[in-house]
């Protein structure tokens, strides 16, 4: 009986991270499809290396990079040495061939200021022909009451007892990696509560769920697309909150909805364009917020910074969020991308990165060539990862005497 209740149910991957970039909080991209390798050539490599530059990445030196670099090798060290941590096209990498990338790029990095050089002279550049499309995320601040207070309103929920989930795969092979979410009502299966249920109907109320009370609306919805954030309370003190679970619901894209209806320009939609549109258009918010129908339950953390797909912190403009059939979790990697920064009268201009990332998160939204840069907190964070989305490059640093990579591939950089 059960196995067949299930299958009008929400249907999502297990293992997906449920963490979306703020590209996604403008939610208007569709997903670039990852194109084929190429190998960079050494000379190349150079005029790329020497272009690297740490204080972009607010680093004072690449020798700050290693806590960072640690963290991807402990993940890495969790894996099957021999396992294949990613196949596209003619390329192949083993897990222990990301670690021993990882190894050497430790081994370089109190050398790195003096002799970025290095970086061409010890590694094989891999890159995407076709570039990335990148976006970015950021870690919320939002103000919060412990307490129902007058101006604090907006309840930010634990997980329910009552939401189930079932792993689909224990019935059968073809269905590994799905898992439903669910209630019981009356002993019936029946999909959870959607966010017109909880926000506007009560669903969850009196159950003492609340986690805190917030005192903005729209904080609470982009909180829930972040999947993470850090709650700044009444008294001055502050609380980091992780992804506990959603309601299994289907996702729906505000922004493409508010683009496809022609309410904002396709090329203007980022998460504050979508915040301005909502707060200018009151009486139409609240119906349009329902239409996502997703929605995420916290807890909270102990963890002083927020950690990614890893299950380890991200450091600010170092770690990336990847597919991770494209890049391996944990994998050393160059970028470059022009990040979005106040120009002081209240609009963007731009700065280049070109640094040293790490592949270390990955989500749902994150599919491709398209790479999501972890901003940090804060405003400055957020006017960053809300306005990113456009072209750069990434390269993935592989030991030269690992083969299987494309020969037959362009060696010639791609630039923007």
């Amino acid at each position: 009986m059960l196995a067949f209740a299930v299958l009008g149910l929400s249907v999502l991957g297990a293992g997906c991270a449920e963490r979306r970039s703020s590209l996604e909080t403008a939610e208007a991209a569709q997903a670039p499809s990852a194109a084929f390798y190429t190998v960079e050539t050494p000379s190349a490599a150079t005029v790329e290396a020497a272009a690297l530059d740490p204080a972009g990445q607010k680093l004072r030196s690449w020798n700050e990079l290693a806590p960072a670099v640690a963290a991807s090798r402990a993940y890495v060290a969790t894996r099957d040495a021999g396992e294949v941590a990613v196949a596209r096209g003619d390329l192949t990498v083993t897990w222990a061939e990301v670690d021993a990338s990882l190894a050497r790029l430790q081994e370089l990095l109190p050398r790195l200021d003096a002799e970025p050089e290095l970086l061409a002279r010890s590694f094989r550049w891999v890159g995407l022909s076709d570039g990335a499309e990148f976006s970015g995320y950021y870690e919320p601040v939002v103000k919060a009451s412990r307490k129902r207070v007058p101006g604090y309103a907006y309840p930010l929920y634990r997980l329910p007892p009552d939401l189930k989930r079932l792993d689909l795969g224990e019935f059968h092979p073809e269905l590994i990696g799905q898992r439903v979410v669910y209630r019981l009502a009356r002993g019936s299966v029946v999909p959870y509560y959607s966010r017109a249920d909880i926000d506007e109907k009560g669903a969850l109320v009196g159950r003492g769920l609340e986690l805190a009370w917030l005192a903005d609306p729209l904080d609470r919805y982009f909180l829930h697309v972040q999947g993470s954030g850090r709650l700044h309370f009444t008294d001055g003190s502050e609380q980091p909150v992780a992804y506990a679970g959603t309601n299994g619901r289907s996702y729906v894209s505000i922004g493409r909805h508010l683009a496809d209806l022609g309410l904002i320009p396709p090329g203007e939609v980022t998460m504050h364009a979508i915040r301005d549109w909502l707060l200018a258009h009151p009486d139409e918010a609240q119906a349009t917020l329902r239409l996502n129908e997703r929605y995420v339950f916290f807890r909270e953390s102990d963890a002083p910074e927020p950690a990614g797909s890893m299950g380890r912190a991200l450091t600010p403009l170092v770690s990336l969020a990847v597919d991770r059939s494209v890049f391996p979790l944990g994998a050393p990697l160059v970028f470059a991308v022009d990040l979005p920064v106040p120009d002081g009268g209240g609009k963007a201009a731009t700065r280049p990165v070109r640094g040293i990332g790490l592949a270390q998160d990955a989500g749902g939204a994150i599919v491709g060539r398209r790479v999501d840069l972890f901003c940090g907190s804060g405003d400055e964070a957020a006017f960053a990862a809300g306005r990113l989305n456009g072209p750069g490059q990434v390269w993935m640093l592989l030991l030269p005497e690992q083969a299987g990579a494309d020969k037959g591939a362009s060696a010639s950089v791609q630039r923007r």
